[in-house]
């Protein structure tokens, strides 16, 4: 759903610059290359040593070491190019303020952009101990919501554009998908598009 949803978005502007806030090992850059695209994998310094060893240079992506909570990486991305920032997996290991705090330090930084973030809900937060993710590790989740408006009414001049369930994209492929988008279409990650 994601490569599809920024897909849609380079078919309009080709030579944007994209930026994957805490990218770990995704490799969405081989996906949705156009070949003019600038793109910029973030995560914390030991996440980018490793990275580095398991994927190659290559021409037109930057990794980059830093923490998204604080300042210093949006000195490194271009300011002149239309802007698109990932947060995949993301926010949901964020307290709400300290996903504020990101919004307000992205605002400042660049003048206009998109933000695709993937939202949980506030239910998978109570009940993570069952999830796949976190159950097995020393990870929590530490915010919720029912809404995407929830983020956009952090910082003022951000705004909810569309929410997409992940449900849309199970209930194509098995029953199981088919029952969960029926029976629970609110209890799902969700892709959340903003624009400031």
């Amino acid at each position: 759903m994601l490569d599809k949803m920024l897909k849609e978005r380079l078919e309009k502007n080709p030579q944007s610059v994209v930026a994957n806030l805490g990218c770990g090992f995704d490799n969405r850059f081989e996906r949705v290359d156009n070949g003019k695209i600038l793109w910029f994998d973030i995560d914390l310094p030991d996440s980018v040593a490793a990275r580095k060893k398991a994927f190659p240079e290559r021409e037109r992506v930057t990794m980059l070491p830093g923490d998204v909570l604080k300042k210093d990486w949006t000195e490194n991305i271009p300011k002149d190019k239309n802007l698109i920032l990932l947060a995949e997996g993301l926010f949901m290991y964020f307290t709400m303020e300290e996903i504020k705090r990101l919004l307000e330090n992205i605002k400042a930084a660049f003048a206009h952009g998109t933000l695709i973030a993937e939202q949980n809900c506030k239910m998978m937060v109570k009940n993570q101990k069952y999830h796949d993710t976190v159950k097995s590790t020393k990870a929590v989740f530490k915010s919720g919501t029912d809404s995407g408006q929830e983020i956009a009414d952090l910082v003022p001049g951000f705004k909810l554009v569309e929410e997409r369930s992940f449900n849309e994209e199970m209930k194509k492929h098995s029953i199981r998908g088919k029952l969960f988008a029926a029976l629970l279409p609110k209890i799902n990650d969700r892709w959340a598009v903003f624009e400031w």
